[in-house]
């Protein structure tokens, strides 16, 4: 009995160490970022996410890298919280090595002018 124990023993270890230990690397294929436009008064704020997909199109839990097109017109933290600085257009952009992801940042100090912009410029 106890040599029947042992081979089994030795057979799980066996089976155990043969075990496809590779680790798989997830390569990021898209960024989406949510929400992709808004628009903000000078000092609003809005917080951004961004959702990092894998060429799997699973989602990965991992940091990105925010920046602003124009920090004149809008700035984003680390944490991706926007900000409007002064009026005009910017493109908060979040990249994960050569991926990126892109939101429209509109600041205006005239609501009325706000929607006026946004119907022209989508025509």
């Amino acid at each position: 009995m106890k040599k029947l124990i042992h081979t089994i023993f030795i057979i799980s270890f066996v089976l155990w160490s043969c075990e496809d230990k590779a680790t798989v690397t997830q390569e990021a294929d898209t960024i989406v970022i949510s929400p992709l436009s808004h628009v903000l008064k000078i000092g609003q704020t809005v917080q951004l996410s961004a959702l990092v997909i894998d060429k799997e199109n699973s989602p990965m839990d991992t940091p990105v890298t925010w920046s602003s097109t124009n920090d004149a017109v809008a700035t984003i933290s680390k944490e991706g919280l926007v900000t409007g600085v002064g009026q005009g257009e910017a493109n908060i952009y979040a990249t994960l090595d050569n991926v990126q992801g892109m939101a429209e940042i509109l600041v205006s100090t005239n609501h009325r002018r706000v929607l006026s912009e946004m119907f022209t410029s989508s025509t």
